[in-house]
Parts: C-alpha cells; sequence; structure tokens
C-alpha cells in the first residue's frame, strides 16, 4: 500500500506542477465568475448574493500569499485538488478495494476532466467535493471497521462544505435512508447531534441575508426554477453530455456499466461498497429523471462522482479486469484533450501562431483569454484610474473589469436591462459614490455575436447611457482578439463625463 500511496503522490506532484505551469504561462485568464468571486473577496463578509463565504475566504488567503494574480486566486485550488484525489484513494482502500485499484480510483479523479478542471479554476465546487467526500469517507470507515458512523465528524464535514455549496446536506438523507439496513444500532439522538453541528455552516449566509432581504434564498429558488422564477423544460439529452464530458465518454460508459453490476449484486455487498455505490446509484438515477422535466446544470451532480468512482475501480479492475485497458486509455484520452484545450490560448496570444488560430466560436476557455489587452486598451482611450472609474451593465464584464482594468479598482454595476440582481446590486452605487465624475462604460462580445450586434449595442448604449450622464462619446471599437484577419473578440468603449443621481428601475428578478 505504501508503494501505491508513493506512486499516487508523485502524480499528484507532476499534475500540480503542470497546472501551476498553466495558469502561470498558458494565457488562460480568470473566467467572470471566478473573477466575481475575487471582487467577493475584497470585501469579506459573512454571506454574497449567490453563494455562502467560503469561495471569498479561499481566494482572500490565496491572494493574501501570492498576490492579486490569477495564480494567487487560484492558488488554493491546486492544493485542494491533491486533497481530493488522496481523499478518493483513501475511499477506495476503506471499501476495500486493492491498492492498486484504489490508486487508479485516485487517477481518475485526479485526471478526468472534473478533476483537472478543479484543479485550476478558483470554483466553489473544489471545496465543497473535497468536504462531500470527507463525509463519506467518515461513513466507509466506519463501516469498514464494523463500527457506527460518527454523527459528529460527518457533521464537521458538512458544516465545512456547507461555507461552499448548500447541497451538502443532502448527504444526511443518504445517512438515514441507510440507517436501518447498514447501521440500525446508530441512536437517532446522535445522527440529530451530527445534522445540529452541520447547521453551523449556515449561520453565516442566515446572518448575511437577515440584513438582505434574504435575497440568496430568493436566488437559489428563482435558479431551481429555472431562472428568473421562470420554470424551464428537461434537457436529459444535454445533461448525460455535460456527465459524459465531466468524467470523459469512455469512463462514464464504464461507469454506467459498473453501476449496473453494482445494482444487480447490491445485496451480496460489503456494507461500505454498497453505500458508495447507493450514493452514486441514487444520486445520478434521480438526476436524470429531474433532467427529464426540468434543466439541470452539468455541476449540479458532481457529488455523485467521488463514491461513483469507486465503484468503477471495483467494476473494472477487479470485476472485470478485461476493461482496465478501457479505462487507462479514457484517462489518457482525458489527459491528452484538456492538453490540448490548455495550449490552444497560446494561438491567439502569441504573434507566431496566431495566423494558424481557428475554431474560436467553439473554443471552452473563449470567456478566459484576451482580458490582459484591455489595461493597454482603456489607458489607450484616456482611462486615468486616479480620478475616473469603470462600469458595465453585465456583472460578469464588472467582475472582469474589477481585476484586469488598471489598479484594480472595483467596478460598478449599471442595471441598463433590468438584468436580475447580483452581488453589485447590495455594494455602493456609482450614483452614491461617483456623482458628477467620469466614468468608462465597457461592453465585451465574442464572435459571432459581436459581428451581428456590436454597431447596434453602440447606437443602444449612446442613447441609453445618455440617460444617467450629461454627455456621452464613443471613445473607440477594440479589438481584443484576433482570428487570422477577423476581430472574434472585442470591446466598445464609452466616455461619460458627469455622473448624475438618476438610477435605473430596481430589478425584481432574482
Amino acid at each position: 500500500m505504501r508503494v501505491m500511496t508513493s506512486r499516487l503522490l508523485f502524480f499528484l506532484l507532476l499534475k500540480a506542477l503542470f497546472v501551476i505551469g498553466i495558469i502561470l504561462y498558458a494565457g488562460i485568464g480568470l473566467g467572470p465568475d471566478e473573477a466575481q468571486y475575487w471582487t467577493w473577496s475584497q470585501a469579506l463578509d459573512w454571506g454574497y448574493y449567490s453563494k455562502p463565504p467560503g469561495i471569498a475566504w479561499q481566494i482572500w488567503l490565496g491572494t493574501h500569499l501570492f498576490g492579486q494574480t490569477e495564480w494567487g486566486v487560484r492558488s488554493v485550488t491546486v492544493i485542494l485538488s491533491i486533497l481530493q484525489a488522496l481523499s478518493v484513494y483513501h475511499l477506495a482502500l476503506y471499501t476495500g478495494l486493492f491498492a492498486r485499484t484504489a490508486f487508479w480510483c485516485g487517477l481518475f479523479m485526479a485526471f478526468c476532466p472534473l478533476g483537472m478542471l478543479g484543479s485550476f479554476f478558483a470554483i466553489t465546487d473544489v471545496g465543497f467535493l473535497l468536504c462531500w467526500t470527507g463525509a463519506c469517507l467518515s461513513v466507509v470507515a466506519a463501516l469498514h471497521q464494523e463500527r457506527d458512523p460518527n454523527p459528529l465528524s460527518i457533521g464537521m464535514w458538512i458544516m465545512a462544505g456547507a461555507l461552499f455549496k448548500w447541497p451538502i446536506y443532502l448527504f444526511w438523507i443518504f445517512v438515514l435512508v441507510c440507517r436501518p439496513f447498514l447501521y440500525p444500532k446508530l441512536k437517532l439522538t446522535s445522527l440529530l447531534t451530527g445534522i445540529f453541528i452541520s447547521l453551523i455552516g449556515l449561520l453565516p449566509s442566515i446572518w448575511w441575508n437577515w440584513s438582505h432581504d434574504w435575497v440568496t434564498f430568493r436566488h437559489v429558488f428563482a435558479t431551481l426554477q429555472g431562472g428568473s422564477g421562470h420554470r424551464a423544460g428537461g434537457n436529459v439529452g444535454e445533461f448525460l453530455a455535460s456527465q459524459a464530458i465531466l468524467l470523459s465518454p469512455i469512463l462514464f460508459v464504464l461507469l454506467l456499466s459498473a453501476l449496473w453490476q453494482w445494482f444487480r449484486r447490491r445485496k451480496e455487498l460489503t456494507p461500505a461498497l454498497y453505500f458508495c455505490g447507493f450514493v452514486s446509484f441514487a444520486s445520478l438515477s434521480i438526476a436524470i429523471v429531474v433532467s427529464c422535466f426540468q434543466k439541470i446544470q452539468g455541476n449540479w451532480i458532481t457529488l455523485a462522482y467521488p463514491s461513483a468512482l469507486i465503484i468503477l475501480g471495483w467494476d473494472t479492475f477487479q470485476q472485470h479486469p478485461t476493461r482496465a485497458w478501457w479505462a487507462k486509455i479514457g484517462v489518457a484520452l482525458s489527459l491528452l484533450l484538456i492538453l490540448l484545450f490548455a495550449f490552444l490560448p497560446s494561438f491567439y496570444l502569441v504573434p507566431n501562431l496566431a495566423p494558424y488560430a481557428a475554431g474560436y466560436r467553439l473554443h471552452s476557455f473563449k470567456h478566459n483569454i484576451g482580458w490582459n489587452a484591455l489595461t493597454e486598451v482603456l489607458i489607450k482611450g484616456g482611462y486615468n484610474p486616479k480620478k475616473d472609474f469603470l462600469f458595465s451593465d453585465k456583472y460578469q464584464t464588472v467582475s472582469i473589469l474589477s481585476f484586469y482594468g488598471p489598479g484594480q479598482k472595483l467596478a460598478y454595476f449599471l442595471n441598463l436591462q433590468g438584468s436580475r440582481n447580483n452581488q453589485f446590486s447590495y455594494w455602493p452605487t456609482l450614483q452614491q459614490e461617483r456623482r458628477g465624475q467620469v466614468g468608462y462604460f465597457v461592453w465585451v462580445e465574442n464572435a459571432p455575436r459581436l459581428e451581428k450586434n456590436w454597431e447596434a449595442k453602440a447606437e443602444y448604449y449612446q442613447e441609453e447611457l445618455q440617460k444617467y450622464f450629461t454627455k456621452v462619446e464613443l471613445v473607440k471599437f477594440a479589438p481584443l482578439i484576433y482570428e487570422g484577419d477577423d476581430i472574434v473578440k472585442a470591446a466598445l468603449i464609452f466616455r461619460c463625463q458627469c455622473c448624475t443621481d438618476l438610477r435605473p428601475t430596481e430589478s425584481t428578478l432574482y
């Protein structure tokens, strides 16, 4: 077992060095969500509009250790991803799998697209998934040692996970459902104590929402209804495709087969293996059924995969060893695809490679590249960070402007189009802090919408912005990314003089 542990650590350290190199040199900038979470970390609080505070606290720690840079924002994620793979490895060991099988379970977690992206982007799923795996480990280790699970240990993991994503509380459902036949002697009072401990993780968000009209709960309810309070139709095909992408197509097909084998043989399996299979089988089955009637986002069910990888390893390496090569090929192809997508931005950012760039419209990271050009574009457009301010009518663009704008000054959100509320809606507005001053409005778009919309958008914003400023002038149409001779990402920049105290109508959407 020590040999396999050392071997896994070796591969995880190699992966970490590779990811750090990609973060530093590949040109994949922060996505809008990452930039938004960074703005939260600049104003630490007990809660935020759409998420609990854990991701902001995480980024605050990373940026205070390594600076207000892309590496600082993502640094803690790299560490958490190592712990995630190690947790899956130990989860496999405690289910009674061979050390070699557990080693491959850890590699599955580390090198599948879900694991690779989770080691790169500063998103809430990373901390949430690690805490979910920790809770699974608490149950499985107890079953392996033929004792009752410790509800206090489970509660502590869930409490920590609630600081990232509230669906962590779904874990209690699996614990309660499995109690009658896996650990019937576990006292209900002990479970209630663990549940109470876990609810402490909600207190920061509840405290913040108490003084903010319970907006996080309103937002979550609207999201579950399909967005802005309107129910959306099903997306079962899209949902299944997204799961195949998250795990890689070959591994996903093998997993479906493994879960079927688990279902057929569930009554003869060890309690630990039964619990892992039950969590994964029930989670995925319910999500697939729900996606037939309502839109389900691909990352909503990532909680199924730490335990699912255990079932995959059990079936592939111990029940049907002839499939092991397919699993290894699946990992290799997953890694090759990640490498390909990681280096594609170079074709747009390195002058010697730019003529060979192609396929920008289908590029997975098109929302992450080109931002470093904003600083030069804004400065050449006359923006003075010492006295002017930046703003936009999309919270995603506001977040990007805050991180990549000169001086990293917090930009402002002006809700020109009645969009749903966001965190910027609950921070000081430009009318409160910038009345009478000069602001630069920025609109950014990618191809193919860019060439269709930019002239109409220029006219629209010229007219709309004049309601809130005494004088508005279009400074420039600024290309940010080229594909050959074609402009595939660009910004419209307006100089707006003398901000008035007039505000757009407040949005009622969440």
